[in-house]
């Protein structure tokens, strides 16, 4: 038997196999599906769950284009066809067309978002589905479709229009130039009735929650949502520390715990999902100054045991990651603002002062589950908390009294509970996350810009917090633009010469009197010009000889009304840098995408509150670094940067004029 021959092709993902039909003296015999033989060759497992047959009676039938919700792996069963197949996934490819002869040795691995069509070229020809989501309505319904006869395609088709038989769905289609891409698969919290999962949930953009009963062994479904929709599901079932003396933690039965979690664990294995499994507040079996990601769980009480039962189910699926954290804070929880309104109100606090750790920001946390999960990080045990100073609750309580004015001395330490000997905060080493790039930041410095309405931070005795060098603590809520200069909006990429300085001269050359643009770089290659392959796209839209690479400095961040940048990890820089500057630092899609919706209530001087109120960490947002990667790339990467300045430079635009009408 002839070996099997698995081809890419120009579509990412869409594969072609070379079967070997095996004649004999009654028929034929093939493989159409061997998972360890194609699996070894490069298609995915996909572990399918479905099993469809089609039918055709007449030569000239011709159906699609059809984009569904799972991958399918195609064969033919009898007779003979023409397959082509379009992208109708956002990105790059988004329009990219393959055709390929489909025979009996012929086999075609569709992935999600690849839109399929065939035209029948033999009577009585089979086709054969293999699909690793279950046919459902609601999956169906994410359905994303392109014209046949598109002239955009450029399909040359066996049997010309006039001579295909084509349904009445199909020749309704809409034409790529009207085709809304596939939305990609989305992340699924479990567990939006805890206090952890309510908190994560309202950090990661564009996530689903769905309650921990619903999603329970004893459910009546297996899922009560269409889990085609999902790659990705995160397990947090679990509780946040306060630090108040007067919290303990649920004592769940180990079979509970056990059972929850290889419910989930095996929902995320047969649905081929990225499983997440946070583990929050955890209590280790021996104390050290930082414990890391080997380090074993106590087994001493309830809670501990069933910490550790659902970590190691975890471990169990395929693409797992578990997150080991602690002290989440987030804006629904509301931790922070009872500490505030305590302070605000004039009341004395007894806080927790024997257990010590890091606080961790909801959006840090949601951040560096992004990154792990963006990056293809391996599987195993992460820990992920802000970084900073080791403090315990008591050091938190009296910090947030000092920026709200109060004595420290109005915070009492008190040892905890005896019910609450067990709550966890462990300091957790984070060697391993730093490893991947990502850079929690430090939540200690952080803390200001997370208290409620709050404006300038006050030291005690009214005096004024003293700032983090080379930045003031001045925030885009408390110090609105002055309109008797012009705007600033400054770009930042890494270098400083392709991305940043394209938009950078580009928003330069639309002469916009009202607007002051500059560029810099994180890592700048100082005094360097543009990019040619990012220059030779400017053409007489702008000067690009006047541009000259320059480093980001704190005054530069100071000086910006507005900072857009490229990418997730330059906007990191920032918070991590200038935790003050973050909160007018924005992804140039998001802003882009926030500019061509603006309610009209947002004015110049409220924009960058809107923006953070409003803020996304869509990955789609960044602009991809073209550097040394091509001119096709940096071609693309112009292209995107050009859209996102017509949206960008229009709402300056209204904003301006609706400012000098007022």
């Amino acid at each position: 038997m002839h070996p099997l021959k698995v081809e890419a092709t120009d579509i990412p993902g869409l594969l072609v196999l070379r079967l070997h039909v095996q004649h004999n003296d009654v028929g034929w015999f093939k493989e159409d599906w061997h998972r360890e033989k194609m699996a070894v060759l490069g298609l995915p497992d996909f572990r399918p769950v479905q099993h469809n047959l089609t039918h055709n009676d007449r030569r000239g039938i011709t159906r699609g284009f059809h984009a569904e919700p799972w991958d399918r792996l195609i064969t033919l069963v009898s007779g003979r066809a023409m397959g082509a197949w379009v992208d109708l996934r956002a990105g790059h490819t988004f329009g990219k067309v393959v055709t390929a002869d489909l025979d009996l040795g012929t086999a075609v691995f569709v992935p999600r978002g690849v839109a399929n069509a065939h035209q029948i070229l033999e009577d009585h020809t089979t086709f054969s589905y293999l699909l690793n989501h279950h046919w459902t309505p609601e999956a169906r319904s994410q359905l994303s479709a392109v014209n046949l006869f598109d002239p955009a395609l450029d399909i040359t088709w066996p049997i010309p229009h006039q001579e295909a038989e084509l349904s009445r769905t199909d020749v309704r289609l809409p034409p790529l130039l009207n085709v809304t891409p596939m939305k990609p698969r989305r992340i699924l919290v479990a567990g939006t009735d805890t206090p952890l999962g309510r908190t994560l949930l309202s950090a990661l953009p564009g996530a689903d929650g769905i309650g921990a009963a619903a999603m329970s062994p004893e459910a009546r479904v297996e899922s009560p949502v269409d889990l085609s929709a999902y790659d990705t599901l995160i397990n947090a079932q679990g509780e946040t520390g306060s630090g108040s003396t007067r919290e303990a933690r649920g004592a769940e039965p180990w079979a509970t715990s056990a059972a929850h979690a290889t419910h989930l664990t095996d929902l995320a294995r047969r649905h081929r999902m990225r499983y997440v499994h946070v583990s929050a507040d955890c209590v280790f079996e021996r104390n050290a100054p930082a414990h890391t990601e080997d380090s074993a769980l106590s087994l001493l009480d309830p809670p501990s045991r069933g910490l550790a039962v659902a970590e190691v189910v975890a471990a169990t699926a395929p693409r797992h990651l578990v997150v080991r954290t602690g002290w989440v804070v987030g804006d629904d929880d509301h931790t922070i603002d009872e500490l505030v309104a305590a302070a605000r109100h004039g009341r004395t606090l007894e806080m927790n002062a024997t257990q010590h750790g890091r606080l961790t920001f909801a959006s840090v946390l949601a951040a560096g589950i992004l990154q792990l999960l963006d990056s293809g990080a391996a599987s195993g045990t992460y820990n992920l908390t802000g970084e900073g100073p080791v403090v315990t609750w008591a050091d938190i309580a009296r910090r947030i009294f000092e920026l709200c004015s109060r004595s420290a001395d109005d915070v009492v330490s008190a040892p905890p509970s005896r019910e609450a000997t067990g709550s966890g905060g462990g300091v957790l080493d984070l060697t391993r996350i730093r490893s991947t790039g990502f850079r929690p930041g430090n939540s200690w410095l952080q803390l200001q810009d997370h208290l409620p309405g709050a404006g300038t931070p006050r030291g005690p005795r009214g005096t004024s917090a003293s700032p983090q060098p080379g930045m003031s603590h001045a925030t885009p809520d408390s110090a609105s633009h002055q309109p008797s200069r012009p705007y600033r909006i400054l770009f930042v990429c890494t270098a400083n010469i392709c991305r940043s300085a394209y938009a950078d001269v580009v928003a330069r050359g639309a002469g916009m009197n009202a607007v002051e643009f500059s560029s810099a770089g994180t890592h700048a290659l100082v005094g360097e010009g543009m990019d040619p392959p990012m220059a030779v796209h400017v053409g007489e839209r702008g000067d690009v000889g006047a541009h000259v690479a320059r480093q980001l400095t704190s005054q530069l961040l100071e000086e910006a009304d507005l900072v857009l940048t490229m990418g997730v990890n330059h906007r990191r820089y920032i918070l991590d840098e200038w935790p003050a500057a973050g909160r007018k630092a924005f992804l140039l899609g998001h802003v882009a995408r926030e500019m061509a919706q603006l309610p009209e209530h947002v004015t110049l001087q409220n924009l960058v509150p809107h923006l953070w109120k409003h803020r996304s960490a869509d990955p789609a947002d960044e602009v991809a670094d073209p550097y040394r990667r091509g001119p096709e790339v940096a071609a693309h990467c112009a292209a995107t940067i050009d859209q996102y300045l017509e949206a960008i430079l229009d709402g300056c635009t209204k904003l301006m004029n609706e400012t000098e009408n007022r």
